[in-house]
């Protein structure tokens, strides 16, 4: 039987890059970002190294291409929700935690693979040392920051725009160590402490977030 021949870039480009973008994202959930090699993509997209370069042109423009492809829904959809609030009414500031965490946590609930996916790699991406990636996660979200430090100066007058940047920072920090390692906790306190689902998880979280989020030191 002949050996079936890669594809090449000339048929079916389309589908080429986003065979190779779902074969990424998997391979870097799965073992992260420096254990995945092109030519392991390469071989689970039965692409070539020509595809890539073709498509992204190096390793590190593949990887934000992922990112963007798994974060860019979840910065999207904050944004959707941020637009919605009445920035008017009393405690807003709550709302806007409330759009800044729910869409990380509708996506870690659904539990579908490319959510899960997405919590994974954000996982790795929080955990990673390496600037370049840090440099090619952090693309994604200065629109989200723009708009959500505006919105809370709004809410929060007595806020400066260096505390509220600073604000936004903790309240992203808080909400990621909790989604991504709130396991870790039942095992620190030897059975102590039980969270039961991560609605209870976010209820908390919104509530201690708010609280410093709006808190006036200026007093």
């Amino acid at each position: 039987m002949p050996i079936a021949q890669r594809e090449s870039i000339p048929t079916s480009t389309t589908a080429t890059k986003m065979r190779l973008l779902d074969v990424s994202g998997r391979l870097f959930a799965e073992s992260g970002f420096d254990s995945v090699s092109l030519r392991l993509i390469t071989e689970n997209a039965e692409a070539n190294l020509a595809a890539v370069n073709y498509h992204f042109g190096s390793k590190e423009e593949l990887i934000a291409a992922v990112v963007e492809k798994l974060v860019g829904p979840v910065n999207q959809r904050r944004l959707a929700l941020l637009r919605q609030i009445n920035l008017d009414v009393s405690g807003a500031y709550q709302f806007i935690v409330e759009a800044f965490i729910d869409p990380v946590i509708e996506a870690a609930s659904r539990g579908d693979e490319e959510d899960q996916r997405f919590c994974k790699l954000m996982s790795r991406c929080i955990a990673s040392r390496d600037e370049r990636i840090t440099s090619l996660v952090l693309r994604q979200f200065p629109e989200v920051l723009e708009k959500f430090v505006d919105a809370l100066r709004l809410v929060c007058p007595w806020i400066s725009s260096d505390v509220a940047h600073m604000r936004i920072m903790f309240m992203a920090g808080a909400m990621a160590h909790s989604l991504f390692h709130y396991d870790k906790l039942v095992i620190i306190s030897e059975g102590r402490c039980e969270i039961s689902s991560l609605d209870s998880l976010r209820d908390e979280l919104v509530q201690f977030i708010s609280a410093g989020i709006s808190a006036d030191t200026s007093k």
